[in-house]
């Protein structure tokens, strides 16, 4: 056997990885999975151990919840002096490369290598040369670039689980209602050009003529998809309208121009390192070499390289926000993202992930989706996230690959394509995608009665026919994962609120982050 993957410090620095073999063993035995999903997360990936197990009753998997993203990095780098650790848990590329760094985490290559050659009768089923081949390349290829062998090439060190994108979430009633009363408006806006547009049209319709939306109720007829019509506007309830289909689309008796905008973004860590990238810039680096020697990559977006792509691109913003058009979450409410301003009615439109589209749903409020809003049509860049499947170097050889095994199982076929479906994440690989019951959720019609499966359905149609599809141009992006991308990242996060406050200039509040972030500036 070969030897297994324990890795030092003084080993990373020569970029050396031995390889893990899973040795053959028996089917069965009990794993340990540490996940970091909210609540409802879960309690629906809890139901999919529970289907695994028993459709696999010689497999016991105990689903630990961490409770976030942050606090499962925490615990399982406190549980290296322990051993403590599980045998596989989910994370982002910046927790692996903690954990790669501190020897625990075990590449996947000859792991898949072995699956492969157990497995030549399902791979030969789909066309397949490898499982690798099965998996989204954009999801798989931020799995690639944590470590490398010598030759440069990388190793794959974690299977993609659960996938999602950043949408634009905006009010279907407000905008059929815009529509209705300017017959200029067609269509969501796509460019933040389009979007410096539109913003006038609707703010005008709030706040402006003689019967302004703002402070007044909306009553009209919906249709079961959600599609709104004959409108009246009523100062008071008491007023209003009567007759067969109408109903109370829109409260905005609590809006106000003060506090409302056309716009908004969910995480504005994700804004800033979009917008750099959509602007032409570098938000990081990290190679190889980087690899090896510091051990990290580097903030670029303020290099002598980036900088006045950056600069221009939050100057775009700050004109948006200076006339009510771009809003930051906080000055619509007391939440630090949007969701809670959209469901209110305090944001018309907002872009948030995919993922967490139920925290935009709400009664009285129709959620229609499209794209992010880019640039120009050669940059059409959209931020693409979600967690992978880390193996641990816990126990033998036989739970090592039982581990693996049940890794792969996870994020393949119905299992994965249930676990899509019932949470909104895009599936993570393609069988996933073609099984018969995904298939017939993108073709289910699902009414008002069904909001929440409404949203995850359209999503998925979004996903599938614009970002993804050959000809439309829009590119799904991750930055690379390293130690300390997490830190930059944190970093970055205020520079939107920062620069839309206006107490400061661009260049100082972009100096302030590069002087928080000198070790990782060249």
């Amino acid at each position: 056997m070969k030897k297994q993957f324990k890795m030092g410090i003084a080993a990373l620095a020569l970029g050396v990885m031995p390889l893990v073999t899973a040795c053959p063993g028996t089917r069965g035995g009990s794993l340990i999975l540490w996940s970091s999903f909210g609540s409802s997360y879960t309690t629906a990936l809890t139901t999919l151990v529970e289907r695994y197990m028993e459709q696999h009753p010689e497999i016991q998997i105990d689903n630990q919840s961490q409770g976030s993203y942050k606090q499962i990095q925490t615990n399982i780098m406190n549980s290296i002096s322990t051993s403590s650790y599980p045998n596989f848990a989910n994370g982002y590329p910046d927790h692996f490369a903690g954990y790669i760094k501190s020897g625990i985490q075990l590449g996947l290559d000859e792991y898949i290598e072995q699956w492969d050659s157990e497995h030549q009768d399902w791979l030969a089923e789909k066309g397949y040369t490898s499982i690798v081949d099965d998996y989204y390349p954009e999801y798989m290829d931020e799995n690639k670039n944590l470590l490398f062998h010598t030759d440069g090439t990388p190793y794959i060190v974690g299977l993609p689980f659960n996938k999602s994108t950043e949408v634009l979430g905006y009010n279907g009633f407000m905008f059929d209602y815009l529509k209705s009363v300017d017959s200029s408006v067609t269509k969501i806006p796509e460019t933040w050009a389009e979007w410096a547009t539109f913003g006038p049209k609707l703010r005008a319709i709030m706040f402006e003529g003689t019967n302004p939306l703002a402070g007044k109720y909306l009553y009209g007829k919906q249709t079961a998809q959600g599609d709104a019509s004959d409108f009246t506007v009523v100062a008071n309830k008491a007023d209003a309208p009567t007759g067969e289909g109408i109903e109370l689309l829109l409260d905005c008796s609590k809006v106000d121009s003060e506090h409302f905008r056309v716009l908004s973004w969910d995480a504005l860590d994700n804004m800033f390192i979009t917008i750099v990238r959509q602007w032409g810039g570098q938000y990081t680096s990290y190679t190889a070499e980087d690899m090896k020697n510091p051990q990290h990559g580097w903030f670029t977006a303020w290099d002598a390289t980036n900088k006045e792509k950056t600069k221009a691109a939050l100057q775009t913003i700050k004109d948006l926000h200076d006339v009510g058009i771009f809003g930051v979450p906080s000055e619509m409410t007391d939440d630090s993202y949007a969701s809670s301003a959209f469901t209110n009615n305090m944001c018309f439109a907002m872009s948030c992930s995919s993922g967490g589209l139920s925290y935009n749903i709400k009664n009285g409020i129709r959620l229609r989706l499209s794209t992010v809003p880019y640039k120009d049509n050669d940059k059409k860049y959209v931020i693409s996230q979600g967690t992978n499947l880390a193996l641990f170097d816990q126990g033998d050889e036989d739970t090592k690959k039982l581990a693996f095994t049940s890794m792969v199982d996870f994020t393949r076929d119905e299992l994965q394509a249930q676990w899509a479906i019932e949470t909104g994440y895009f599936p993570a690989t393609k069988s996933a995608y073609s099984t018969t019951e995904y298939q017939n959720h993108l073709k289910a019609t699902y009414d008002n009665t069904q909001p929440q499966l409404r949203a995850y359905q359209e999503v998925a149609t979004l996903n599938a026919e614009i970002y993804t599809k050959d000809g439309t141009g829009w590119s799904k992006f991750v930055d690379p994962g390293f130690v300390g991308s997490s830190t930059i990242r944190e970093e970055v996060e205020p520079i939107v609120a920062a620069v839309c406050a206006g107490e400061k200039s661009i260049d100082a509040v972009m100096t302030e982050v590069v002087g928080r972030l000198s070790k990782y500036v060249k």
